[in-house]
Formats: structure tokens, sequence, C-alpha cells
């Protein structure tokens, strides 16, 4: 985050607020432990030109006070009917907040995928992602972001091989530092496009039970 504030102003104004993880209570009791790691927000706060307001806890306290879309205008996107669908599949209905959302880049550009260049100004934030699976102990990690940050995963996930379930739509994710059960598909509305969500889910659901 301190990288962050030393952007220029040009830089900084590209970048968001970076998106910080805070765990529910229902996260610790729940029987499948899943992290949900999407691409970036679509706008978060503010633009890191204005970082003098920026305060760890005012990042945590966001995302509680989001509350996995709650009341957000587009809590019933693709994105979000993915993670709750999975999520009650999994789990039922109990434990609403049992799981756990974080994006891969921490900051959006303009609401969308940061360019390349902006992207290797942030490398520690996708780093991030690594301590976050250590704290949280995900037993289950579903990537929901596609390929477009391939190159940070193959940079942060060095040695990251892919074990093919469904070819162009889903691949086992094998690392040392992911759990077993790691998972990347495409974002949930590239796999509604295709007709492919559901059965996405569920082939992940089964892959869980029976391996």
């Amino acid at each position: 985050m301190n990288e962050l504030k030393t952007l220029s102003s040009e830089q900084a104004d590209k970048f968001s607020f970076p998106l910080l993880m805070s765990v529910f209570n229902d996260y610790a009791t729940v029987k499948h432990k899943v992290l949900y790691v999407g691409k970036e927000t679509y706008g978060w706060l503010d633009t890191m030109d204005n970082s003098e307001k920026l305060t760890v806890d005012l990042l945590t306290d966001t995302y509680i006070d989001f509350e996995f879309a709650k009341d957000y205008h587009g809590r019933n996107s693709p994105f979000w009917r993915f993670i709750k669908t999975f999520h009650s599949k999994l789990n039922g209905e109990n434990s609403a907040n049992g799981f756990l959302w974080t994006n891969f880049s921490k900051c959006d550009s303009n609401g969308t995928t940061p360019d390349y260049n902006l992207q290797k100004l942030n490398d520690k934030g996708f780093d991030l992602l690594l301590d976050e699976i250590k704290i949280t102990k995900p037993d289950i990690i579903v990537f929901i972001t596609g390929w477009d940050y391939e190159h940070q995963f193959q940079r942060v996930f060095s040695g990251l091989e892919y074990k093919t379930l469904e070819e162009n739509y889903l691949y086992q994710c094998i690392h040392s530092a992911l759990p077993t059960h790691s998972y990347m598909t495409m974002h949930p509305k590239g796999l509604q496009l295709r007709k492919k969500f559901n059965s996405t889910i569920d082939k992940i659901l089964e892959n869980v039970a029976t391996t």
C-alpha cells in the first residue's frame, strides 16, 4: 500500500483504492472454506490520487460494509450469482457469509483491467494473494478470472501447472502454495454467454466430492 502512495499524480489517478479482505464470523464455522478470486473491482471507493484518506481500517471496513454485494446494484450479476450459487450448493443456505472474496488485481484502472505497465507498478499487490491464502487457509480456491492476468499468475505462482477438466473452460491449478482443490475458469459473464455457467459449477463440485 505504501508503494501505491508514492505513485505520481498521473499514475495514481488511474488506480482505484485497493481491495483488502476481512473475514466474517461465518467463515470460521462453515464446513467447506472457499476463497473466490476475481479479476479486479469495478471502481472501489476512490482513486489513489486521494491516497491521503487511505487507511487499512477504511479498506477493511469497506469490505465488511459491502458484505458480498448485499445491497450493491450489481448483486445479481453473473459474478455474484456464480459465487452464491456455488456456496449454496456446497454449504447449504446457512452461513451466508461463510466464504471469502478477493481479486487478483487489488486495484482496478477506471473500472477495468490495468494495462501491463500499470500492473508492473503494483507487482506487490498481486503477491498479496500468497499471504491471504496462508492466513485464511481455504479448503478450495476458485479463480474466476479467465486468463487476462496469466503472466502475473505465472510470476506469483512460479511453476504453476494446469490439469484440464474441460478444455477452454475449467482447469485444476497445481502448486505448492495452493490447496489441492484450486480451480481456474473464465469470468462468469463469459460462462453465461457460452451456456457453461451451471455446468462449470457442477463440474467443480463433482471434482471436489470425488477426488
